[in-house]
């Protein structure tokens, strides 16, 4: 009673707060009801991308072809590279590196093909190598639920068609092809025979963040809270060496009411700038008599001027046609 209420979500739990029943996206408020002694550590986004950055020029120079996948993980292919059977050496070699350089501990995945380098990933778990030799006999029980890309709507789909595990995908072969190209290509990243390749481009192609709050009437408030998450865009931007040209805001109110603008600006990206059209967006989102109870604040459209990529990292590495991740 009298205390301040806890906002937000977990954004990542580590193993001990997991086994509490901790999970990301569940709200702070709950998490610390399962768990009492869990510590929470604020985020801190230009760190996370300055580290990102800095692993992801490490990664380029130790193999040929890397693709950011997302802010904590790369795939990396080293076909032609490293001998696949010296590959699990060379995974584990990098993993002790990376430790040692940027302190971070990292797991990851080995297959030929590309999506069941990533779900090794998982087995992989917690900071270990896994390599994955016989794509059938590794997928034939996992839920499909484990796989990126199958949601709540398609896993009750599924279920309608008694499809639990990745195996029983494996045996619904025209079943998928009848779902024209979705189902076809879930079917081959699930088993093994996609053939997707590395995408070397390694670009971010947004960042983007977002806080929410109690209800703020204060319309000097909110743009107050608006410029302190510019702030942390600008960090990132300047980390990665990019060149955004739009910019993106949306504020929700109470009640279910959402705004939101975008704008694209062909000029040299600048805080000044960047706040500047901020406040001009601003104006013509805010809503008088509703509070504001989440912002969030988006750039992309990264111009060629400075292409760098961002990532922190959850490694997942394929094999064979060998690719980490």
């Amino acid at each position: 009673e009298g205390r301040e209420k806890i906002r937000g979500i977990i954004t990542t739990a580590s193993y001990e707060a997991r086994a509490f029943g901790v999970k990301t996206a569940m709200p702070i408020a709950h998490a610390l009801q399962i768990c009492p002694q869990m510590v929470v550590v604020p985020s801190n986004y230009p760190l996370y991308h300055k580290l990102s950055h800095k692993i992801h020029k490490y990664m380029t120079a130790r193999i040929p072809k890397v693709e950011q996948y997302s802010i904590d993980e790369f795939f990396g292919d080293v076909s032609g590279w490293i001998k696949d059977e010296e590959v699990y050496a060379f995974a584990q070699k990098l993993q002790e590196e990376v430790l040692e350089l940027f302190d971070i501990p990292v797991s990851i995945g080995i297959s030929r093909a590309k999506w069941i380098a990533k779900l090794a990933t998982e087995s992989a778990k917690p900071y270990g190598v896994y390599e994955v030799r016989d794509i059938d006999a590794y997928i034939e029980n996992i839920p499909i639920k484990a796989f990126p890309g199958i949601g709540k709507g398609f896993q009750k789909r599924l279920g309608e068609h008694y499809i639990s595990t990745l195996g029983d995908v494996k045996r619904h072969k025209s079943l998928f092809f009848s779902w024209k190209k979705p189902g076809i290509q879930l079917y081959g990243r699930i088993t093994g025979t996609d053939n997707e390749g590395i995408s070397s481009r390694g670009d971010r192609k947004s960042i983007g963040i977002s806080r929410t709050f109690d209800a703020i009437y204060d319309a000097d408030e909110v743009k107050r809270r608006i410029m302190i998450m510019a702030r942390h865009i600008v960090y990132m931007v300047m980390a990665i060496e990019v060149n955004p040209t739009s910019y993106y805001l949306k504020i929700n109110y109470e009640y279910g009411v959402k705004v939101k603008k975008s704008v694209t600006v062909d000029r040299v990206f600048s805080e000044a700038l960047f706040k500047a059209t901020l406040a001009q967006m601003y104006e013509e989102l805010f809503f008088p008599t509703k509070g504001a109870i989440k912002l969030s604040i988006n750039v992309s459209n990264f111009s060629s001027q400075h292409k760098k990529t961002l990532s922190l990292m959850d490694f997942d590495e394929d094999m064979n046609d060998n690719k980490l991740s």
